[in-house]
């Protein structure tokens, strides 16, 4: 898995991270307040994080006119497998 991240981009890696370290939190984040913490441009967040959604890491809900990015137990598996590496 180390070495899977290392092949990643800087922007998927970088997100990636932010998501694992912030994957137990039970704040609502929307894709500006991600790109704004993990210091990534917003349109750079959506186009990663709609990959993610299409990989089964993350759920995007709608409320409003915001859109809610929630990890699923697919990305909390992977990032507690990371962390045992480490």
């Amino acid at each position: 898995m180390k070495e899977l991240a290392t092949l990643l981009p800087e922007s998927k890696r970088k997100l990636l991270l932010y998501l694992c370290e912030h994957k137990d939190e039970f704040r609502l984040r929307t894709i500006r307040r991600i790109s704004q913490e993990a210091h990534l441009a917003y349109i750079t967040t959506k186009k990663v994080l709609r990959e993610f959604e299409a990989l089964g890491l993350v759920r995007v809900y709608v409320v409003g006119r915001a859109k809610v990015i929630v990890p699923t137990e697919k990305l909390k598996k992977m990032c507690e497998t990371r962390e045992v590496e480490k």
